[in-house]
């Protein structure tokens, strides 16, 4: 008869035939027909959700980009002044049960999540901004698939420890001598206190996705106005440089799939050229490259 506890090794190796539902699943039975009470709490709460900011692992401690919404050009990077402002803006809990974050990695790569602040804290960040834009912290897809990964990972390292103590199980029982083996066991998981954080966990409710859409056209819209305007500029290094980078983003745009990273670079160093500049074409141009940067996915 096949033993439980192989069968989940096997389930947790098998990333693409077993979902970590159906895993966690079966390392909930495993524990509790065993006793092992110390990791049954971590596997209800990761099915289940966590109750607590203090009882969240410190794997699903993410650290994402603040951004907010301009009703003109979508979503764009929100500057935040301060080291400490910056980090309290910058970092999430996730609390949310296993199930809803599956939903997250199904998305898209080029798909970020956007977790909504809450009421309180977008309230006082946008008494800060010009417009009161809505914020939010955006979060790759790819991190939600990191914390899959790590829960993956420490059901497997369980159902190994399981093993190393003799503990194998027939079928879906195990007998009085691995139950009393297993209750030598202690499986923590580690928990970072989270009691000073001023951020409350967000609601079901309080996530949303996109998708970046890198506005080629209006780059390649920008790239053909400033161009032509270059002769404004009376320091010849500032002229040559702004079109060097120009007229590499127009050959980068020729090609079936630009390079991304590539624009960007080239678009920031426009940026450095015309923050230094004086004059109207800084005034024209400038305020024009935020919404640009924004849309070229990261």
């Amino acid at each position: 008869m096949t033993s439980l506890v192989h069968e989940l090794q096997s389930d947790a190796l098998n990333e693409e035939g077993v979902s970590i539902l159906s895993l966690l699943r079966k390392a909930r039975v495993v524990s509790i027909k065993l006793g092992v009470t110390t990791i049954d709490q971590w596997l209800e709460h990761e099915l289940s959700g966590y109750p607590t900011r203090g009882s969240i692992p410190e794997y699903r401690h993410i650290v994402g980009s603040p951004v907010c919404r301009n009703p003109y050009t979508g979503w764009m990077p929100l500057e935040v002044r301060g080291a400490q402002a910056q980090k309290m803006l910058s970092e999430r809990h996730l609390h949310q049960p296993m199930g809803e974050l599956c939903q997250f990695a199904d998305k898209d790569a080029g798909q970020s999540i956007l977790f909504m602040y809450p009421a309180k804290i977008a309230e006082q960040i946008m008494n800060g901004i010009d417009g009161r834009f809505e914020p939010a912290l955006e979060v790759g897809v790819t991190v939600i698939h990191g914390i899959i990964a790590t829960v993956r990972n420490k059901i497997l390292d369980f159902a190994l420890e399981l093993e190393r103590q003799g503990i194998l199980g027939e079928g879906m029982t195990f007998t009085p001598t691995e139950k009393t083996a297993a209750s030598n066991i202690s499986y923590s998981i580690n928990i970072e206190n989270m009691s000073g954080s001023q951020l409350q966990q967000g609601t079901t409710a309080s996530t949303q996705t996109y998708t970046h859409s890198a506005d080629f056209s209006g780059i390649s819209a920008f790239v053909e106005k400033l161009l032509p305007a270059l002769g404004q500029l009376s320091n010849s290094t500032d002229r040559d440089q702004l079109q060097s980078d120009l007229e590499t983003i127009r050959s980068l745009l020729k090609a079936p799939t630009p390079k991304i990273g590539m624009i960007r670079e080239c678009l920031n160093s426009v940026k450095t050229v015309l923050e230094g500049a004086a004059g109207n074409i800084a005034a024209e141009y400038l305020p024009l490259l935020p919404a640009l940067l924004a849309s070229l996915p990261s």
